[in-house]
């Protein structure tokens, strides 16, 4: 699986407070820790705060301690274009953080995607908001699908997000979101992607629902997840189930872990 290391967001107060004050050591142990602790790449998110200017200058400071590549987090296309300008290296490495059937999503970032051939986080959205059934976010995919297809984009590079709601709220969340998992994967042969922390709001022990989360989501064929790999137990989660679904060949990472004694 895929991991995207998500600590590094101006919705987190400390985080945002390292960011306004542009102080670099901070900013800089946030990302190698993320590394060491297995991130595959590293979200930025600059939205709470004077977006551009604390884009330009994350992108660098996180680019100036590792090359473990960068996912754009944003809703703004002018802040996505700063991001992808100021990377160093090879751009089309770059995850962007998102598209939608949102329209002015849709006219402003999906023209970035396609000069740049980046991978690409698809939400399962459009003006109407985010649909209630999985029917109604299958049928967003397949419209997803078809405009992507249409523009000549590399489908391998998707990653389409069917958007998990609080189980708190609904008791069928979470299965209709392992029905969506299913369904993308079996129709469209695109990867998919979630966030894990709203599945458990406003309920008590929420990393313990995450970890439980994301047991069924790599299950059910999850190709990536935004995480924090800080958190041990879920890390330890992650390589568990990567041998026990058969993508770590011989248990090579999960025993590489267990003599390091990072479980």
């Amino acid at each position: 699986m895929l991991i995207i290391g998500e600590k590094l967001n101006s919705s987190i107060p400390s985080v945002r407070q390292f960011i306004n004050d542009k102080n670099t050591a901070a900013v800089q142990d946030l990302a190698l820790r993320q590394v060491a602790a297995g991130a595959d790449y590293l979200d930025l998110n600059t939205a709470q705060g004077d977006e551009l200017v604390n884009m330009e200058w994350l992108v660098r400071a996180v680019q100036e301690v590792t090359d473990v590549p960068i996912c754009l987090d944003s809703t703004s296309a002018v802040a996505l274009r700063k991001g992808l300008e100021t990377v160093k290296g090879d751009k089309s490495k770059v995850i962007v953080n998102s598209i939608s059937l949102e329209n002015n999503r849709l006219e402003e970032v999906l023209p970035l995607v396609l000069e740049y051939q980046c991978p690409v986080i698809a939400l399962t959205l459009n003006d109407r908001g985010i649909p209630k059934t999985a029917v109604e976010r299958i049928q967003l995919t397949e419209q997803i699908v078809e405009i992507l297809t249409k523009k000549h984009y590399d489908l391998t590079k998707l990653y389409i997000d069917p958007l998990v709601l609080p189980q708190a709220v609904s008791h069928s969340n979470a299965t209709m979101f392992f029905q969506c998992l299913t369904e993308v994967k079996r129709l469209f042969q695109v990867k998919t992607v979630s966030g894990l922390s709203n599945i458990s709001f406003n309920t008590p022990k929420r990393k313990v629902i995450n970890r439980q989360f994301l047991t069924f989501c790599m299950a059910y064929g999850m190709d990536a997840a935004i995480l924090d790999p800080l958190d041990r137990q879920i890390m330890t989660s992650v390589l568990t189930n990567d041998f026990l679904l058969g993508n770590d060949r011989f248990g090579k990472k999960y025993l590489k872990s267990f003599r390091r004694l990072e479980f």
